[in-house]
Formats: C-alpha cells, sequence, structure tokens
C-alpha cells in the first residue's frame, strides 16, 4: 500500500529551488542517517514522498535528498 510523507520544511524550502524533473514531482534518491538509499522516490509538490509500505521511513532518518 502506497502513502505520503509530508517532508520538513527545510527539504521542502530547497526542493522549491530546484527544477522539477517533470510537472509537479521530482525523481530523487533519499540517503538516510543509517547510510540505507532509496532509490528513485517520486516527490510530488515539493513536499510529499510517495513511499510502499515497504519504505517505513520517518522524517528524522532522512539525512539528504538529491535531485536525478
Amino acid at each position: 500500500m502506497a502513502y505520503n510523507l509530508r517532508l520538513s520544511q527545510n527539504f521542502i524550502n530547497y526542493l522549491i529551488e530546484q527544477p522539477e524533473t517533470g510537472m509537479g514531482y521530482h525523481l530523487v534518491e533519499i540517503e538516510l542517517k543509517d547510510g540505507t538509499v532509496l532509490k528513485d522516490r517520486i516527490i510530488l509538490n515539493s513536499e510529499y514522498i510517495k513511499l510502499q509500505s515497504i519504505d517505513e521511513i520517518f522524517l528524522d532518518e532522512i539525512k539528504r535528498i538529491e535531485i536525478k
């Protein structure tokens, strides 16, 4: 089951300044603080990460977001 996780304001501010991959979304790689990298994730409207239930991450675990 898919779900959306709202990003913290500092990541939202960063993404707003970046060019979108397509209309209303960014294709990103997300690095977690434990070193796990989630590849090819979609962020909608610079605000919400579209995740699958297997991802099970929390906002405080996100170290870096990189636009692809």
